[in-house]
């Protein structure tokens, strides 16, 4: 059975409406990865760090219901928590203390958790910490089959932009597919995507996917294949956003694990226009749990 490694973060996302009082969910980037491709029907690990608190409690019960295998790294920190206020369905961000000191420790579990992996995927990192983003690149150089990243910075949270940049560009030579938001653009290079792409392609990128929220999703590779699809139009209202580039990216692991890498533009039609419906369903509830259509 084919396996998926995530390794992100693992929070408490406090929800503030604009006309209701603030609600409460498991959440983080890398959380809402680990627990979509489980939901997808495959099995799911999350190399994270959660606190010895009740917080970090609920976390472990939540992933532990979601079939999601938790490998926690050792802190003496409380459990993260990332208070986002929502305004027409998009989110900005507030992160607490703990959220800035984030760190993985790649131990014998962990490395046995990679090696084992049919997919590992980094979707969200501390990339501006020097030797976090060496022992991530170490760790991914042993990793032997499909390596994904999503760098997913938060402006908040990175004291250090172009540290951060470098550390995730660090990781380009060795990723199958690296996946990018609108909004990432906008932080790491201020540039669009084809800027981007032709940037990420000169530092060893092959495979690239972008999600362009109302706009779709794109794939591009090096070879010069590029395929776009739009989104899925569904009857319900748009209730949130926040989930749907977790969605998208898990959808497309699931299809990765169970059929490969795509050879051709037809093939990758399929896989974006599948992880197109995972998305717009999981846009019609509340927090970023992925929702099957």
């Amino acid at each position: 059975m084919h396996s998926i490694v995530t390794i992100g973060d693992c929070i408490i996302d406090e929800i503030r409406f604009e006309t209701e009082d603030p609600r409460r969910f498991a959440g983080g980037a890398g959380l809402n990865l680990a627990a979509g491709v489980a939901k997808l029907g495959l099995p799911s690990t999350l190399v994270t760090r959660v606190g010895q608190d009740r917080d970090g409690y609920y976390l472990r019960r939540y992933a532990r219901d979601r079939a999601v295998r938790i490998i926690n790294t050792p802190s003496v920190d409380p459990t993260g928590v990332v208070t986002s206020t929502r305004k027409n369905g998009e989110p900005s961000y507030a992160f607490g203390p703990a959220m800035f000191r984030r760190r993985i420790l790649f131990d014998v579990a962990v490395s046995d958790a990679l090696a084992d992996a049919s997919v590992v995927a980094v979707n969200s990192f501390p990339f501006d910490n020097a030797v976090q983003a060496a022992a991530l690149a170490a760790a991914f150089q042993s990793t032997p089959r499909i390596r994904i990243v999503d760098p997913n910075p938060r402006p908040r949270l990175i004291p250090d932009i172009a540290r951060y940049r470098q550390g995730f560009e660090a990781l380009l030579p060795t990723a199958s597919l690296v996946k990018l938001s609108d909004e990432d653009l906008q932080v790491l290079y201020d540039a669009d995507w084809q800027k981007v792409a032709s940037h990420l392609f000169e530092l060893g990128a092959e495979t690239l996917l972008f999600s362009h929220g109302a706009q779709g999703a794109r794939v591009v590779e090096r070879s010069g294949l590029a395929v776009h699809v739009p989104v899925v139009e569904l009857p319900s209202p748009i209730v949130d956003t926040m989930g749907a580039g977790d969605a998208t990216l898990a959808s497309v692991i699931a299809s990765l694990a169970r059929n490969g890498r795509p050879q051709s533009a037809s093939k990758w039609q399929a896989c974006l226009s599948e992880a197109m419906v995972v998305a717009a369903a999981t846009c019609r509830q509340a927090g970023a749990e992925l929702v099957l259509p």
